[in-house]
């Protein structure tokens, strides 16, 4: 077998992120009496993935994130209310989010007796950990790194080195990573010096991804992975 290791991304790669954002967005525009119409929604979707996205290029830090969504959400909305409060409920919100996407658990299954798997996560630990603790793939991840707590978002490999070292692996090449990100999860992959699996979620691949490989299903890259 090809690898001796996967790596794996959480949201929009093993986990419906949209789906879980919108049930936990729409608690929070109810909590906090603010318009809950699509348009209000896509606003905040909007400026959330630009702050996610300042992230990954170094621009700030996810301490300031957290609450700085917020603040512009309302500036946005031209709305007073306590954006430190908003994203103190919304944290405790998505954290009960656990959307899996089809064939997440039949992955992890099948994978996980040939190899570890870890996963690797650009988030807020109090999102991911609850998300991650008793969802149905857990039984089979040997851990998981997230970013906050490792003080290193992707595209910065730290996270990907530490997983392959903690899976015993010293050829980077015996590890593959799993991702639905060409700047995070590919470019982290390609810092980290390991093959790479563009997860497309039915979508056309773009043009340049640079990923070893790229899979329309997570069916297809079960097979990738397991080669």
């Amino acid at each position: 077998m090809k690898y001796r290791v996967l790596l794996s991304d959480v949201d929009d790669t093993l986990f419906d992120f949209a789906a879980g954002e919108r049930n936990a967005l729409l608690a929070l525009l109810n909590r906090f009496s603010l318009p809950a119409d699509e348009e209000t929604q896509s606003l905040y979707v909007s400026i959330n993935e630009a702050h996610w996205k300042k992230l990954e290029r170094g621009e700030t830090t996810q301490d300031i994130l957290r609450v700085e969504r917020f603040r512009d959400f309302l500036l946005a909305l031209h709305l007073q209310r306590d954006p430190l409060a908003m994203s103190e409920f919304y944290v405790q919100a998505l954290s009960r989010q656990q959307i899996l996407l089809p064939g997440a658990v039949e992955l992890c299954r099948a994978v996980s007796p040939h190899m570890p798997i870890y996963l690797i996560t650009n988030g807020l630990s109090a999102v991911q950990r609850g998300r991650i603790t008793g969802c149905a793939i857990q039984p089979y991840l040997s851990g998981f790194y997230v970013s906050e707590e490792t003080g290193h978002a992707k595209p910065h490999p730290h996270m990907l080195q530490a997983a392959i070292a903690q899976a015993g692996v010293s050829n980077p090449r015996q590890a593959v990573f799993l991702g639905d990100s060409v700047t995070a999860d590919i470019g982290a992959a390609q810092a980290a010096g390991v093959d790479s699996i563009l997860c497309l979620n039915g979508k056309p691949p773009p043009p340049a991804h640079n990923a070893t490989y790229a899979a329309r299903t997570l069916k297809e890259a079960q097979k990738l992975i397991l080669q």
